[in-house]
């Protein structure tokens, strides 16, 4: 195994467990009070992955675990993912790929919750009244659902497979490096351990504040937005952790759903695996009723996770992860009873 890791992953690999030398940060003495704000806050967070509730992320959902159904070989479905085990990205708006889904994702919303869901409603209130206008129905159906349904398949269509984008900032777990677009000139590479993560404050158009992860070059101006906005702290701070252990060859890839076909390509997460006995297909073969329990209690685990501490010493402190927040018998006959 150790020939596996010296031939999969370069010298350049990040490694928490080595010490290494960094230069000096750029003196910032002189900077504006705007630059400042725009660079954001440190976090301030123990190098390391310590609270680990990745179900707890907002796009963990039972959509993934669906998606897992697929007979596709593992090896297909991670290339239309581009590579999980090899490569994290956080792409830009300003991309055709990355707009279309969104998009999509919209336009679904639109069809399917105001086009069923409103004939749906129609059909409710008919009955509660004796007199179902059907005609209303079917031209609900016909000039607001149909229309979106068609723009949805079509868009769906046209982000079919990989996402060609260009634009995007890559980082690449087997050389440690981070990948960033330029215009008009060649990608530049930097060392992910010569970033430190930030935390700003946005504020959308309608007043809602949001709050996203940014990475801040030490020795630069160079700085790297994350494409999220979290309603809450935690989620920053998760998101942090979670690409920082992506990026540590002395950690197994984060324990997420989508990306559980990528685990066995990665010699490090294969080997964590075997020694853990995690089954192959935990997520995929697991009964709906506890991932929804396992996720709430994820969530609930990382709003409570003290921050700035490392996993010991919350432990200590009296913080319990999620495994410990389930009532497993209440689970069980549950699921025994549905």
């Amino acid at each position: 195994m150790n020939q596996e890791r010296e031939s999969t992953y370069e010298s350049t690999a990040y490694n928490s467990q080595k010490k290494t030398e960094l230069t000096a940060r750029k003196n910032r003495s002189n900077d504006s009070y705007f630059t400042r704000v725009a660079r954001g806050n440190k976090l301030g967070l123990p190098k390391g992955a310590h609270c680990q509730e990745y179900l707890a992320e907002w796009q963990c959902n039972i959509f993934q675990q669906d998606a897992l159904q697929t007979r596709k070989p593992a090896k297909r479905q991670c290339e239309e993912m581009r590579d999980p085990h090899l490569m994290e990205f956080w792409p830009t708006l300003f991309e055709w790929p990355v707009f279309a889904m969104i998009l999509r994702h919209g336009i679904a919303w639109c069809a399917f919750a105001g086009g069923i869901g409103g004939a749906l409603i129609m059909t409710f209130i008919g009955l509660i009244d004796g007199d179902i206008n059907l005609k209303a129905i079917l031209g609900l159906l016909q000039f607001f659902f149909l229309p979106f349904f068609i723009a949805w398949l079509v868009l769906k269509l046209a982000t079919k497979g990989e996402p060609k984008l260009k634009k995007d900032t890559r980082f690449f777990r087997r050389t440690g490096m981070v990948s960033i677009y330029r215009k008009g000139q060649d990608r530049l590479e930097i060392p992910f351990e010569e970033f430190e993560p930030t935390m700003t404050y946005r504020t959308g158009a309608a007043g809602s504040t949001g709050f996203m992860l940014q990475l801040t070059h030490r020795q630069s101006d160079i700085v790297i937005s994350h494409i999220n906005d979290y309603p809450e702290e935690y989620q920053v701070y998760l998101e942090w952790e979670r690409l920082h252990q992506f990026m540590d060859i002395s950690q197994p890839l984060p324990d997420r759903i989508v990306t559980e076909p990528a685990r066995q390509f990665d010699p490090v997460t294969a080997e964590y695996d075997r020694k853990t006995e995690r089954p192959k297909h935990l997520w995929r073969d697991m009964d709906r009723e506890e991932l929804r329990e396992r996720r709430e209690a994820a969530k609930q685990a990382a709003k409570d996770f003290p921050w700035g501490k490392t996993r010991e010493q919350a432990l200590a402190s009296g913080w319990k992860p999620s495994e410990q927040r389930i009532n497993w018998q209440a689970l069980k006959e549950k699921q025994q009873t549905a």
